[in-house]
C-alpha cells in the first residue's frame, strides 16, 4: 500500500471541499445569516489548514500508485467527507446532534437528499440550502470520477459496466490519469447544468428553485430538504425537469455521444433504451391504481433515478404499494452516472445471459456468445454480477436486521435500508426525524456502502489489503 500517495491525495481532495464552501460562504454575507457565514468559514480555515498541514509534512512518494491506493482513497474519503463538511449543520438551525449534521452531509455527499434536521416553519438558511447543492455536486462528481476510473480499473461489477473512453490504466502512477477524467466530468457536469438551469428559467421557473431543482436533476438527488412537500411545477417545466432527471440518471451513457455530437448513439445505448422502457413499463403498472398517464410517467421518471423530486401534482408516491414503490429504486440508473441501485447495465448483463440459457435449452452443446456495448462477455463477466447481486441482497438483509433492533416499524425498515443502499432517501424515506443514534450511524453507513458499490468495501475488510 502506497500510505504516501493515499494521504497526499487525500489532502488534495479535502483542498477541494475546503475551496467549494467560498461560495455558500459569499451567499451567507450576502444573506445576512451570520451563523452560517462563522460556520462555513471555521469549515473552510480548519479543512485548508488541516489538509495543508499533511500535504507538507507527507513525503512524496518513492514509487508509483496502483488501482488498490486508488480505491483505498475513494474508501477513506466517504467517511471522512460528511465529517469534515457537516459543521454549517450545527450551527444556524434547530440542531443540537452531531450525528444528525453527519448525517445531513453524508445524505447530500451521496446525493440521497434525506433530511433528518428540522427547522422552524421549515424554512431552511438560504446558504445552507445552497451547501446543500454544493455537497450534491461534489458527491455527484466523486460517484461518476470514481466509476470511470478506479471501478473501471478493477473491474468491480463485470468487464464491460465501468468502462469509458475516458479512461486507460496508465503506466506511470494510477492518480495521474484521474484528472483527465476529473476534468471532462466536470465540464460535462457543468454545460448539462447551464442548459437545464435555463430551460428551467425560460420555462418560468424563479431562479432559486430552477437552480435547486437543476442540481438534483443532475446529480439525481434532492438539494431542497423540503422536496417531498414543495408545490409542483406546472406541467411544462415538470416535463422539463423530467428529461433533465432522464439525462442525469444516463449520465456518461449519454454525455459522452452527445459530447461528440452523436445523438443518436445517446438515444440508441442500451442503457438509455433499457431506461425508457422501465419507465414505460413502472408507468404502465402504476396505472392499474387508478393515477392518471403523466402522473405515473412522472413517478416512474422520478423513482428510476433514484432522485424523488416531484414532478406532478397528484400524491402518486403516497398510493402506490411499497414492494412497488422501492423496486425502480434497486434497478436505479446508469452504471456511469450519480444515480443508485444496482444499475440498468447489470440487469442487461443478466437478462442477455437469461436468453442465452433459454436459447440453449433444446441445444445444450451448442455454444452462444453475447455482447453489452460491442464487447463480448465471458462468463467471468456475469459472474462478477451475479456476485454483486447476491452481495446486494445480502447487505439489504443485514442492515434491514440492523434497524430492526432498534424498534422501528417493519415498513420503516424496509424504507430506510433500501432507501440509504440505493441513495434513494428523499424517494423511499421523505424528511425524517428522531431515528436515534443507533439507526442515524446505520443510515449513515448504509448511504456510504451504496455509494461504495457494496463490492468496493470488502477489499477493505481484509488486513492484507492494507499491507500490499
Amino acid at each position: 500500500m502506497n500510505y504516501a500517495s493515499i494521504v497526499r491525495v487525500l489532502a488534495l481532495l479535502m483542498l477541494v471541499v475546503a475551496g467549494s464552501a467560498l461560495l455558500p460562504i459569499a451567499v451567507a454575507i450576502v444573506a445576512g445569516e451570520t451563523d452560517q457565514v462563522i460556520a462555513l468559514l471555521v469549515t473552510t480555515i480548519g479543512i485548508a489548514v488541516l489538509a495543508s498541514s499533511v500535504l507538507l509534512l507527507t513525503p512524496r512518494p518513492s514509487r508509483k500508485a496502483r488501482p488498490s491506493d486508488a480505491l483505498a482513497v475513494v474508501i477513506i474519503w466517504w467517511f471522512i467527507a460528511p465529517v469534515a463538511s457537516a459543521l454549517p449543520f450545527v450551527l444556524g438551525v434547530a440542531n443540537g446532534s452531531l450525528l444528525n449534521a453527519i448525517h445531513e452531509a453524508a445524505a447530500c455527499l451521496t446525493t440521497s437528499g434525506q433530511s433528518v434536521i428540522r427547522t422552524e416553519s421549515n424554512v431552511w438558511p438560504v446558504s445552507l440550502v445552497f451547501w446543500r447543492g454544493v455537497l450534491h455536486i461534489i458527491g455527484g462528481m466523486a460517484t461518476i470520477i470514481t466509476a470511470a476510473s478506479v471501478l473501471a480499473a478493477i473491474n468491480l461489477g463485470g468487464p464491460g459496466i465501468h468502462r469509458t473512453v475516458l479512461f486507460t490504466v496508465p503506466e506511470s502512477s494510477f492518480f495521474d490519469a484521474v484528472p483527465r477524467v476529473a476534468r471532462s466530468v466536470s465540464i460535462m457536469m457543468l454545460v448539462f447544468l447551464i442548459v437545464l438551469l435555463g430551460l428551467l428559467i425560460m420555462s418560468g421557473v424563479p431562479f432559486p428553485r430552477a437552480l435547486s431543482d437543476a442540481v438534483s436533476a443532475m446529480t439525481t438527488g434532492a438539494v431542497d430538504p423540503n422536496t417531498v412537500s414543495r408545490v409542483s411545477l406546472q406541467p411544462f417545466p415538470s416535463i422539463i425537469l423530467g428529461m433533465g432527471l432522464i439525462v442525469g440518471a444516463l449520465g456518461l451513457a449519454v454525455w459522452l455521444p452527445l459530447k461528440d455530437r452523436k445523438p443518436r448513439a445517446a438515444l440508441m445505448d442500451p442503457e438509455t433504451v433499457t431506461f425508457l422502457f422501465l419507465i414505460t413499463m413502472f408507468a404502465a403498472v402504476v396505472l392499474l391504481l387508478g393515477i392518471g398517464v403523466g402522473d405515473a410517467l412522472a413517478w416512474a421518471t422520478s423513482a428510476l433515478s433514484t432522485s424523488g423530486l416531484i414532478l406532478s401534482s397528484a400524491p402518486t408516491r403516497d398510493l402506490v404499494p411499497l414492494p412497488i414503490l422501492v423496486l425502480p429504486a434497486l434497478i436505479g440508473g446508469s452504471a456511469l452516472s450519480a444515480a443508485g441501485g444496482v444499475k440498468i447495465a447489470r440487469l442487461i448483463v443478466l437478462a442477455r445471459r437469461a436468453g442465452q440459457e433459454f436459447r440453449q435449452l433444446g441445444y445444450r452443446r451448442s455454444v452462444l456468445g453475447f455482447r453489452f456495448r460491442d464487447r463480448e462477455l465471458d462468463e467471468r463477466s456475469v459472474i462478477g454480477v451475479w456476485v454483486y447481486l447476491v452481495a446486494y441482497i445480502v447487505a439489504v438483509f443485514i442492515v434491514m436486521i440492523g434497524f430492526s433492533f432498534q424498534n422501528l416499524p417493519f415498513e420503516e425498515t424496509i424504507r430506510l435500508s433500501i432507501g440509504g443502499l440505493t441513495n434513494s432517501g428523499a424517494l423511499l424515506m421523505g424528511h425524517t426525524s428522531d431515528l436515534g443514534g443507533g439507526a442515524t450511524t446505520l443510515l449513515i453507513i448504509s448511504m456510504i456502502l451504496g455509494r461504495l458499490e457494496i463490492l468496493a468495501i470488502i477489499p477493505a475488510l481484509s488486513p492484507s489489503f492494507w499491507r500490499g
